[in-house]
């Protein structure tokens, strides 16, 4: 049980030190913060979230992990799904479920007080990956318990797609200057910086598109997709209120939900 933690951890440093490195070499746009201080700053979040999540959401998750594999519940034992073509499926099928959480973070007032913590970033590179309110975490990890139960995945499905969802968080949230053109091509496949980065910009066009994580078709598909041509578009991200220094302090972070 302990093995999709290791790796898991190992991927999200792998993937933290590469984009940290070619965001050094290569960056898009100049941070709004000191770029040792966001680390430290999300860095200290994101630990602290992954030991309380460890406390609080790992029995519900492996009780309905072990529940469906015991019992054979859910729509992927109906169907008859085993080895690859499940790990597969099961990406799929949890991709689609988080672009609906994602959806549902920003359209039901209760989830967006608790998901605005991370759009109140000014600046977007890989540590605002990182950057999720520990309630957001906790609903989250309870739905994907009852979404365990739903679908019935097998641990290493389950660990694919957390291993994959991290490291496309880590993707599309970099602040790298990859040419617009060679973007657009990705765009049809995966979800890019510039494409999330429209998500987290306040230009008209972009507010309420680009809800994928990994695949981008779920927004095609869904019609909630925006292509971002003009650098101008992605200019300004984060959100209207709250702006400045507030934004990078640890309490008013906290308090997101409560203000």
């Amino acid at each position: 049980m302990n093995l999709p933690f290791f790796f898991r951890a190992l991927s999200y440093f792998v993937m933290f030190g590469t984009m940290l490195l070619l965001e050094k070499s290569a960056p898009y746009t100049e941070s709004v913060w000191q770029k040792r201080f966001r680390v430290a700053f999300h860095l200290g979040i994101s630990i602290a979230n992954s030991v309380l999540l460890y406390l609080i959401i790992t029995w519900p998750l492996f009780a309905s992990l072990s529940y469906s594999q015991t019992n054979l519940i859910g729509i992927r034992h109906i169907m008859g799904l085993n080895g690859w073509n499940e790990v597969v499926a099961t990406l799929v099928v949890f991709d689609l479920w988080d672009y609906w959480m994602h959806l549902a973070n920003h359209r039901i007032g209760f989830l967006w007080r608790f998901h605005k913590a991370h759009h109140s970033d000014m600046d977007l590179d890989v540590t605002t990956a990182s950057r999720f309110h520990i309630g957001e975490l906790v609903i989250s990890g309870l739905a994907k318990s009852v979404m365990i139960i739903v679908w019935g995945p097998s641990l290493l499905g389950l660990a694919v797609f957390d291993i994959m969802l991290t490291a496309a968080s880590q993707f599309h949230h970099c602040n790298v200057n990859i040419p617009f053109d060679m973007q657009t091509t990705m765009e049809k496949i995966v979800v890019t910086p510039r494409m999330h980065r429209c998500h987290h910009a306040l230009s008209k066009g972009c507010l309420d598109a680009n809800f994928s994580s990994i695949l981008s078709f779920w927004d095609r598909l869904f019609r909630s997709y925006h292509l971002a041509t003009e650098k101008l578009e992605l200019e300004k991200v984060g959100l209207f209120k709250p702006r400045g220094p507030e934004t990078m302090k640890i309490r008013a972070f906290l308090m997101t939900p409560f203000t």
